[in-house]
């Protein structure tokens, strides 16, 4: 199975800011405090929509961790952190991919 090549920063951070706006339906930024953005509900809602962009778009699961409802950070700090996830979960996988391809040929 070949994955598609992960986005860069830019555009994964870019994906992010598409969701939110599209949720809460106002102008938000990478430096619009993250806390602002909705309550605690619709912060829950858009990192789910996230994730589930990511995921049918990469074929690669976004893990989202709790902490990051609650976290007093900008925008663009929470993108850093699911970037971070992302591609450490993107590269996991990719060896995954490569371990089955080979274990294909062994038997």
């Amino acid at each position: 199975m070949q994955r598609p090549k992960p986005p860069r920063f830019e555009q994964f951070r870019e994906m992010l800011l598409s969701v939110i706006r599209d949720k809460v339906n106002k102008e938000v930024g990478p430096a619009t405090p993250w806390l602002e953005v909705g309550d605690e509900r619709t912060r829950g809602e858009i990192l789910q929509a996230f994730k589930r962009r990511l995921e049918s778009e990469y074929g690669t699961e976004l893990v989202v961790e709790p902490h990051l409802l609650h976290l007093d950070r900008p925008v663009e700090s929470v993108a850093i952190q699911l970037h971070h996830v992302f591609n450490t979960v993107y590269l996991i996988e990719r060896i995954n991919d490569k371990i089955r391809e080979r274990q294909k040929y062994r038997y």
